[in-house]
């Protein structure tokens, strides 16, 4: 199952197809009618509710489980629960089935260099923190092509052959970022400063951050997507998502040398510092607003 570019990462503006009897269509006048479609939606949601995980995606640790009579065993592993987030651009990420990485495989194929220059102290990554190796689990939206169907050849090729992918699939990918940093940025805040006491304030506030919330201009976006937000890395996908922190317990073993692990020490997680989508049920129990039929509004 191939993967293929989305057009919305660098849609133009909304234009919609002008439909008239008599005129021609092509692929690209369907593919345009998708982009809008699909565009107007998740420009809406990503202003009206933001970026994050709304619901599940949680990341959780399993320890190893050792073969026994009857049973296999099998390595430790870090799962990502089912659930629903909202990218930057406003696209759906649905993961409809539990996730399986697995941290041990993937530790013997990292660079002994590049995991020591990962290794970080005790309370440094987050309050709390064992010392280890840290690192940072993304997700993003991808394109994912399915089945095949015949169509005419493109480019330069003489067949009569030719196929094409039948559907696309919303689909998304993982990806497991060390960080090297001294002290690992916290995912950005799309609304930072909010901090007055009183009512009336928060409020002044709340409106100037409407006032300065657009983002579809040079100064947050280039001809490749959105620009990189504080917990981005070079030449990471802008529009990846967020979803927690982990830190594998190591000790250092010398310059360029990966860090031994701790046998029998869990991986550290901290799902919290990252964005969350509120529903307006959620938003109500956080005010302490009770709307069900006995609770009376």
């Amino acid at each position: 199952m191939g993967k293929k570019s989305d057009s919305l990462v660098t849609a133009e503006a909304p234009d919609r197809v002008h439909y008239a009897s008599g005129v021609l269509l092509n692929a690209e006048d369907f593919q345009a009618e998708q982009d809008y479609h699909r565009g107007r939606l998740a420009r809406a949601l990503s202003y009206a509710n933001g970026w994050g995980t709304l619901a599940g995606l949680e990341v959780v640790y399993e320890a190893a489980v050792a073969a026994s009579a009857g049973e296999d065993g099998r390595d430790e592993r870090i799962m990502i629960t089912p659930g629903l987030a909202i990218d930057r651009l406003g696209r759906q990420i649905e993961v409809g089935y539990p996730l399986c990485l697995r941290p041990g495989i993937w530790y013997q194929q990292q660079s002994g260099d590049a995991l020591e220059n990962s290794w970080h102290a005790a309370d440094t990554t987050w309050n709390g923190s064992p010392a280890g190796v840290a690192l940072d689990i993304f997700i993003r939206f991808a394109a994912c092509e399915r089945g095949k169907t015949p169509a005419f050849a493109s480019g330069p090729f003489d067949t009569i052959d030719a196929v094409t992918a039948a559907r696309l699939r919303d689909g998304y990918e993982t990806k497991l970022i060390l960080r090297s940093e001294s002290s690992p940025p916290d995912p950005e805040n799309p609304w930072p400063g909010i901090t007055a006491s009183s009512r009336a304030e928060r409020t002044a506030q709340v409106r100037e951050r409407i006032f300065s919330a657009w983002r579809e201009s040079s100064r947050h976006e280039n001809l490749d997507g959105p620009d990189p937000l504080a917990e981005h890395v070079g030449g990471q996908d802008t529009t990846s998502l967020f979803l927690a922190r982990l830190v594998i317990p190591a000790d250092q073993a010398g310059a360029g040398v990966a860090p031994v692990r701790r046998d029998g020490e869990p991986i550290a997680i901290n799902n919290e510092i990252r964005p969350f989508v509120l529903t307006t049920n959620a938003l109500a129990q956080i005010l302490g607003v009770d709307i069900s039929a006995s609770g009376g509004l």
